[in-house]
């Protein structure tokens, strides 16, 4: 496992496995807030067989203990361009039609 922190927006990443050359992430799932839960929580899926890829937490600084941010790899301002070009392959690809990689690789967290 691996944890990201971008502090430009505010998202930590935990990676649960590392992507296969060529593997595309799949959905992704907002869990619905919670009043309680200060932020949000979003599950990424592989394409290829539906297993979990990651847990992306936005608003962190507001719902993960700042110890563990503090342990997590820094990649402030990265993962904007990251998470734009994932989203808009998927977009480009529509319903019923494979997403291609695009020159940026999926998630690198």
């Amino acid at each position: 496992m691996r944890l990201t922190y971008d502090a430009t927006t505010d998202v930590a990443y935990l990676s649960l496995r590392p992507l296969a050359q060529g593997e595309l992430l799949g959905p992704t799932l907002l869990l619905e807030n919670d009043r309680e839960f200060p932020g949000a929580v979003a599950l990424d899926f592989s394409l290829a067989d539906g297993r979990v890829i990651g847990l992306e937490f936005q608003m962190a600084s507001a719902c993960l203990p700042v110890e563990l941010l503090a342990t997590a790899e820094r990649r402030d301002g990265e993962g904007l361009a990251d998470r734009f070009a994932e989203r808009l392959a998927r977009h480009i690809a529509g319903p019923g039609n494979p997403a291609r990689p695009l020159a940026r690789s999926p998630r690198t967290h």
